[in-house]
């Protein structure tokens, strides 16, 4: 009997692998798409003032 609820489990847990790992890499891909418009937003912030002279 615990035999089979150790199988069960393990089964459980590897079943389940492929769906956490969709979840972290679209979880991953979202915090990178969020920083590169967050790292964009700062550098036209900083080059603003430059913008009248001409560089």
């Amino acid at each position: 009997m615990r035999k089979r609820q150790i199988d069960t489990t393990r089964r459980f847990f590897i079943d389940s692998l492929p769906l956490l790992g969709a979840i972290f890499l679209m979880l991953a891909s979202v915090s990178y798409i969020m920083y590169r418009n967050w790292n964009e937003k700062l550098y036209i912030e900083k080059w603003k003032d430059y913008e009248d002279c001409g560089i």
